[in-house]
């Protein structure tokens, strides 16, 4: 270097010496020096741009973690009013009067005259038996009233002229009498040799051929000479739950439901019921009544009875509301603070989707639907935006 740049403290003379249209040292670094804050300052702003935006974001952050931390829940409340069901019962067809034929006298068939399925009228002549005993019985003992009658006679006659004494005429007045009354009963029995139906209607069954030997009374299932029935009008017998009992109502309609015609239903109704629960099945026996003018209906078919039940004007839930635990089955109730309270209820009916609640519940309980099954007493829960309470 020079003595003259020495002096000059290395700078060229252009520095030293400002030439026409050209910058001096001073505002070189002036400028220098607020580019630098300018630099300085955009980078600070956007440090504090940074900052912000990464503690609004923890904000929100936190913001939307004590918010998850609320469990959302969505409530309905219990309807009133009951649940309107129907009851489907099983059943056997019966005609309205049924008979099993039985002989009232030993003998055999002499004849019949009805076979399964041809009508017949009350009185009518269905079969006639050959009583031999019972017979030769008759002849015996009208040969009795005869000689009894004769002598009756002669001694009225010896009594009015005082030949014979009152104790002697009184025996034979006796005598009379009684085998007047024997005769009459053994010609009754005659007369069971004529096996007539007992009421208007159809033969159902016969078990008897000619010649075959029939015994009196009704001993045993095979004794049974023809079964008749009437089937213009059917009847059965079915048994309601005791938990259902109250909501039938005699003349109440019914659906008779046949396997062979599932979507015909026939009307019937309720004719009687037994107004008491059998103590052995807990349940009540009704009778229904279905027309059968047109014997489209046969008895001893098997049908299913559909019951539509009255309303109880109860409380029901969702089944979905329901928790099973060690403590019995629960709902989750919101209370006014947000706060769960899990309650015991007493089911009644189950309805498939809905269930009978006997007690527990009010009807303007807020419950939880689907409860997790880790919800405990007291969690704080949030109720959906969405839900519209029912």
């Amino acid at each position: 270097m020079t003595s003259q740049r020495h002096s000059h403290q290395g700078l060229p003379d252009f520095h030293l010496h400002k030439a026409p249209g050209s910058r001096g040292r001073g505002r070189v670094v002036r400028f220098a020096r607020l580019a630098a804050v300018a630099i300085v300052v955009l980078l600070l702003l956007g440090l504090g741009r940074t900052l912000f935006v990464r503690w609004a974001n923890a904000q929100a952050l936190a913001a939307r973690a004590a918010e998850s931390a609320v469990l959302q829940v969505r409530t309905v409340q219990p309807k009133s009013g009951g649940h309107a069901a129907r009851l489907r019962l099983p059943g056997t067809l019966q005609g309205i009067y049924e008979a099993q034929v039985y002989a009232r006298a030993n003998g055999y068939v002499q004849q019949w005259f009805k076979d399964i399925g041809q009508p017949v009228k009350k009185g009518e002549l269905l079969a006639l038996l050959e009583i031999p005993e019972v017979n030769k019985q008759v002849d015996e003992a009208r040969a009795n009233f005869n000689l009894a009658r004769t002598a009756f006679e002669r001694w009225s006659k010896l009594r009015e002229r005082d030949a014979v004494s009152q104790q002697e005429y009184d025996e034979k007045a006796a005598a009379y009498q009684q085998t007047q009354a024997v005769l009459k009963r053994l010609e009754e029995q005659q007369g069971f040799g004529r096996v007539v139906a007992p009421f208007d209607g159809i033969v159902t069954r016969r078990n008897v051929d000619n010649g075959a030997l029939v015994n009196a009374g009704n001993g045993g299932a095979g004794q049974a000479l023809f079964a008749t029935a009437q089937i213009d009008t059917l009847r059965l017998y079915v048994y309601v739950p005791q938990d259902r009992a109250s909501r039938i109502k005699v003349g109440d309609s019914v659906d008779i439901l046949r396997p062979e015609a599932p979507g015909e239903p026939i009307k019937g109704r309720i004719a009687r019921s037994a107004g008491a629960i059998d103590p052995a099945s807990r349940t009540l026996q009704i009778e229904v009544q279905v027309p059968n003018a047109d014997h489209r209906l046969l008895p001893g078919a098997y049908v299913d009875v559909a019951l539509a039940l009255q309303a109880d004007g109860g409380l029901t839930l969702p089944t979905t509301t329901l928790l099973f635990g060690a403590a019995g089955t629960r709902v989750a109730v919101v209370r006014p603070d947000g706060t769960v309270h899990l309650q015991a209820v007493a089911l009644g009916t189950d309805y498939g989707k809905e269930v009978e609640i006997k007690s527990g519940v009010g009807p303007d309980d807020k419950v939880i639907v689907n409860p997790p099954d880790s919800i405990a007493e007291g969690q704080k829960v949030a109720l959906a935006t969405d839900k519209k309470d029912s």
